[in-house]
């Protein structure tokens, strides 16, 4: 199942735009460098970001309006999106900001395959942080 994020600018309620997974670089590189952008959801001003986070109405189906209640969030955790989601924007958040700490800002939505972030020393500390979190999950 595809997840659906969305960028929220402001604190209005209908100033939100849902994305797709591929376009989340795009959406943080806007949020650190600034600028606009017309994603599938609508256009966006980079300084207007507040923050990006899981769309679940649009990933579950439900209606925009729904409010989600413990059910619907033990729905999201039984079916292990909640967990893909949390990977998915820190590995988007991390690959923008190595994109940006090497001068390597005309990647950033490209979704280029980085080799240097998927070293198995890497992967082996990844691994080591998600079995502590695993142990500190109640």
């Amino acid at each position: 199942m595809d997840i659906k994020y969305k960028i929220l600018q402001g604190y209005e309620h209908d100033r939100n735009i849902t994305i797709n997974e591929d376009e989340l670089e795009r959406a943080y590189g806007l949020f650190m460098l600034g600028g606009r952008w017309i994603f599938s959801g609508g256009a966006v001003d980079g300084k207007n970001i507040q923050t990006i986070v899981p769309d679940w109405n649009a990933t579950m189906g439900w209606n925009k309006e729904y409010k989600l209640g413990t059910d619907d969030d033990e729905e999201i955790a039984s079916k292990g999106l909640d967990r893909k989601s949390q990977k998915t924007l820190a590995s988007a958040q991390e690959k923008v900001r190595y994109l940006i700490a090497t001068k390597q800002e005309n990647l950033i939505g490209t979704n280029a395959k980085l080799p240097e972030l998927d070293t198995p020393q890497r992967k082996e500390i990844s691994n080591e942080v998600k079995r502590i979190a695993d142990n500190k999950r109640v």
